[in-house]
C-alpha cells in the first residue's frame, strides 16, 4: 500500500478586501402641494439606508436612500411649525479587486454633513456627504494533514495548532408592528412632524441550536397637538423585540457575531378605540445578520519520515483570519451649552437631537485613535411672538483612545459607533447640560499563517549512506536541536532513543549533552 496523506477539512471567512468612499449627494426638494411655503427651516436631519450590495467583478454595488427630515416655519399668518420627509436614493460603485459575483459584501453608510439653501419658498437644495465603507468577504474550504497512512514504522510529528472553523452565516429580515398609545397627560395629535429611530440594548444568547437576538427600538417623536394653541409635544417610546436566528452546529463554545441594519421605519398618527388621533403606529423594518465561528484545536501534521523508505514532504502556507483583540468602550461627552448664544431667548427646550461624526480613526503604538465631534441641536420654543420655534446648534468635539496592546498597522482594525444615550437637564436658566454616550465596538484582525504539508512523496533509502555509518555513535547535541531531528537524521526512533539513553522527558535537551545513538537500532 502506498504513502497517503490524511486530510481534514474546515471552513475559513476571510477579508478579502474594502474601500470606503465619500461623495457628495445633492438634490432639489420641492414642497408639497398640500404644505405652506417656507419662511425659516428650524432643523435639516437625515438617515441612511444601505438597501442592497451587490459584488461584480473587482467590485461591489452599493444602493440605498437619504431619508431627508425638514422641520421648518412656514410663512402662514399663523406661523405654524410644519415638516417635509423626502427620499433621494443613491448608487455607487466601490472598487475591491479579488472580488467575484455572489461573495458576500456588506457597507455602512454614514451621513457626515448636511447644509442647505433655501431657493425659494418652494423649493430648498440640500446637500448631504455620504460616507460609505464596504467589505468584502471570502468563504473557502481549507485543508490540513492531519497524519499518514498506508506505510508501516512511519515516525510522526504533529503541532497542536487552535483554528478557527467557519460555520456560515444567516441573514434575516425582521419587520416590527407596534401601536403606542399616548399618555393620559399628553394632547391629541394634531399632526405628526418627526420621528428618530434607533437600536438599542443590543444582545443575544445561545439556545437550542439557535441565536436568539434582542434589542430595542427606540422610537423619539415631535408632533404639533390638535389643542386650541396647536402646542409642540415631544414623546419617547421604546419596543422590546426577539428573533431567533438559525445556524447550523452553533452552540454555548461557538464565536457569535451579530450586527444590525435599520433598513426603513414609518411612525403615523393612528386612532385609538373611541376614535381619536392618540396612537402611533410604527413599523420597523431592520436586518439581522449572525455570523458563527467554531474553535477547534487540530493536530497539523508537522513532519514524518521512515527508518525503512526516504519520505519526501511538499510544504507550503494557509492565511487565515484571526481576532487578535475585542474591545468594547464608550465614549462619553458632558458639556455646558450657553443658552444666551442662542437667539432668540430659550423659554423651553422641546428636545436635544444628537449624532456623531468621525473625522478620524488612525493606528498608533498599542492603540486605536478615534477623533470626531457630536452635532447637537437643540430644538426649543423662544420667547418671541415672531419666531416662538427655534434650535440652537452646538457641536462638541471628541477624542477617544483604545487602548490594544501589540497592535500594529499590518492588523485590521474594525471600528464600530453606535448612539447609545443622549439626554439633557437645565443647569440654569440660561445654561444647558448634554450628555452623550457613544458605544465603541472594536474588532482587530490579523493575517495568521499556518505551515501545513500538502503532498508526501516516497523512495528508497540510501543504502551506502547507511553502510557508512558507525554501529556507534556519539552525538553532541547544538542549539535548536530535538529528539526528533536526531532520530529523523539517523534513521531511528524517539522512543528507541529515549530508551537507550535513559531519558524520561523528550523535550528536554541541553546544549553539548552526548546522545548514544546505535546502528544495531535501525
Amino acid at each position: 500500500m502506498s504513502l497517503e496523506l490524511v486530510k481534514e477539512a474546515f471552513k475559513v471567512n476571510n477579508l478579502l478586501g474594502e474601500d470606503t468612499i465619500q461623495t457628495v449627494i445633492e438634490n432639489d426638494i420641492i414642497v408639497p402641494d398640500t404644505k405652506p411655503d417656507i419662511a425659516r427651516v428650524l432643523l435639516l436631519d437625515g438617515d441612511v439606508f444601505v438597501t442592497g450590495c451587490d459584488a461584480g467583478t473587482d467590485r461591489a454595488v452599493a444602493s440605498g436612500c437619504i431619508v431627508c427630515k425638514i422641520l421648518y416655519v412656514s410663512d402662514d399668518e399663523a406661523r405654524s411649525v410644519k415638516s417635509i420627509i423626502s427620499n433621494i436614493p443613491f448608487s455607487y460603485t466601490l472598487d475591491i479587486p479579488g472580488v467575484r459575483g455572489g461573495m458576500k459584501c456588506r457597507t455602512k453608510g454614514i451621513l457626515e454633513h448636511m447644509d442647505y439653501n433655501l431657493l425659494n419658498g418652494r423649493k430648498i437644495n440640500v446637500k448631504s456627504i455620504l460616507s460609505l465603507n464596504c467589505r468584502a468577504q471570502d468563504e473557502l474550504e481549507r485543508e490540513y494533514c492531519s497524519g499518514v497512512a498506508g506505510l508501516e514504522d512511519v515516525q510522526v510529528l504533529t503541532d497542536n495548532v487552535v483554528l478557527n472553523s467557519y460555520l456560515g452565516s444567516n441573514k434575516v429580515n425582521y419587520v416590527i408592528k407596534e401601536d403606542l398609545d399616548l399618555p393620559s397627560s399628553k394632547p391629541t395629535i394634531g399632526e405628526v412632524l418627526s420621528n428618530d429611530v434607533k437600536i438599542t440594548g443590543k444582545d443575544f444568547k445561545i439556545a437550542d441550536g439557535r441565536v436568539i437576538v434582542k434589542g430595542d427600538i427606540a422610537i423619539s417623536t415631535l408632533y404639533v397637538a390638535d389643542d386650541e394653541s396647536r402646542s409642540m409635544q415631544y414623546m419617547e417610546n421604546e419596543v422590546a423585540f426577539t428573533q431567533f436566528v438559525d445556524l447550523d452546529g452553533v452552540d454555548d463554545d461557538t464565536l457569535v457575531d451579530v450586527d444590525y441594519d435599520l433598513v426603513d421605519y414609518k411612525v403615523d398618527a393612528a386612532e385609538d378605540a373611541d376614535g381619536e388621533l392618540r396612537s402611533l403606529r410604527a413599523e420597523v423594518n431592520l436586518n439581522i445578520y449572525v455570523e458563527g465561528t467554531s474553535r477547534k484545536e487540530a493536530e497539523i501534521l508537522a513532519d514524518a519520515y521512515s527508518p525503512k523508505l526516504r519520505i519526501s514532504l511538499e510544504r507550503s502556507t494557509i492565511e487565515l483570519d484571526e481576532i487578535f483583540a475585542e474591545n468594547r468602550s464608550q465614549i462619553t461627552i458632558r458639556d455646558l451649552v450657553d443658552l444666551n448664544e442662542c437667539s432668540p431667548e430659550v423659554s423651553e427646550i422641546f428636545n436635544v437631537l444628537s449624532k456623531y461624526n468621525t473625522a478620524d480613526m488612525r493606528l498608533e503604538e498599542d492603540k486605536v485613535v478615534i477623533e470626531g465631534s457630536v452635532q447637537n441641536n437643540l430644538l426649543y420654543l423662544a420667547n418671541s411672538e415672531e419666531q416662538p420655534i427655534f434650535c440652537c446648534k452646538k457641536d462638541i468635539p471628541f477624542k477617544h483612545e483604545i487602548e490594544i496592546k501589540g497592535i500594529n498597522r499590518d492588523m485590521n482594525p474594525n471600528v464600530s459607533l453606535e448612539m447609545e444615550h443622549c439626554n439633557y437637564s437645565m443647569v440654569s436658566s440660561n445654561q444647558v447640560e448634554i450628555r452623550v454616550a457613544i458605544g465603541v465596538n472594536t474588532k482587530v484582525e490579523a493575517k495568521k499563517k499556518v505551515p501545513v504539508i500538502f503532498k508526501a512523496n516516497e523512495g528508497q533509502i540510501d543504502e551506502k549512506k547507511l553502510q557508512s555509518m558507525p554501529s556507534v555513535i556519539i552525538y553532541i547535541t547544538q542549539p535548536g536541536d530535538s529528539l526528533w531531528k536526531i532520530a529523523k537524521r539517523y534513521g531511528t526512533t524517539v522512543d528507541i532513543l529515549m530508551k537507550i539513553n535513559n531519558f524520561q522527558d523528550r523535550d528536554v535537551l541541553m546544549v553539548g549533552q552526548q546522545i548514544l545513538v546505535l546502528k544495531k537500532a535501525i
